[in-house]
């Protein structure tokens, strides 16, 4: 009787263990659907990657409506269709499951952003760097974005020279913070030397950016000190 128990239990778990490896499997080749959709130059290529995408989430979706990788996988194929009402209905879903999770908070403000609803995405990306994404490049990126598009150009620099401190190779990065420094020093060179940010925010500007601005230099010595 109890060889029989534990013989059903060791089933029981390589059941369950293969499940999981299938899940992992299918939101692993979602994601990458999903990357090729983004990349796609032409139309057709990206709705083909777009589908193949959903039928993998829609599968999860379906074993398990209260999946969050699922919900946030449907909502993202459904951001890149451009139906805001399908994306919000599966975003929203998995953000009330926990609205404190800093990933959730994200996920809120890329929804906004898909929609170019800078004002309320970056009112997410601040609860997500607050809530534990502090070091995490492409929220402060987003954020740059965020400001950028609403033209606040002095908080965009802000952040964009957060996330040099995060990744100095990115090139986007780098790019931007080269075109900020040529326009207000249009006859310097074009090159952006690495040496040149290891002093950061020093220019005279409204009282709110320059609170902004400490709080900024707080964030790059907490980073230091790590």
């Amino acid at each position: 009787m109890k060889k029989n128990i534990v013989n059903l239990f060791i089933l029981f778990s390589c059941f369950i263990f293969c499940c999981n490896q299938v899940n992992a499997n299918n939101f692993e080749k979602a994601e990458k659907f999903i990357r090729k959709a983004e990349t796609a130059s032409i139309q057709d290529e990206s709705y083909e990657y777009i589908n193949k995408a959903r039928v993998l989430y829609q599968e999860e979706y379906d074993e398990n409506p209260l999946n969050i990788q699922a919900l946030l996988g449907l909502s993202k194929v459904n951001q890149l269709l451009q139906d805001r009402t399908e994306a919000k209905l599966y975003v929203l879903k998995a953000y009330n499951m926990n609205p404190a999770d800093c990933k959730l908070q994200r996920a809120m403000g890329d929804f906004f952003f898909s929609f170019q609803e800078y004002s309320t995405a970056i009112e997410y990306y601040k609860l997500a760097l607050a809530s534990g994404l502090l070091r995490d490049f492409e929220t402060n990126l987003k954020s740059a974005k965020c400001y950028e598009k609403l033209g606040d150009l002095a908080n965009a620099e802000l952040y964009y020279k957060i996330c040099y401190h995060l990744n100095s190779q990115s090139k986007e990065v780098m790019k931007k913070l080269n075109e900020y420094d040529s326009a207000k020093h249009p006859d310097n060179s074009q090159e952006l030397e690495e040496a040149k940010y290891k002093y950061l925010f020093k220019d005279k500007k409204t009282s709110e950016t320059q609170q902004n601005e400490n709080d900024a230099e707080n964030i790059i010595e907490q980073l230091n000190s790590k």
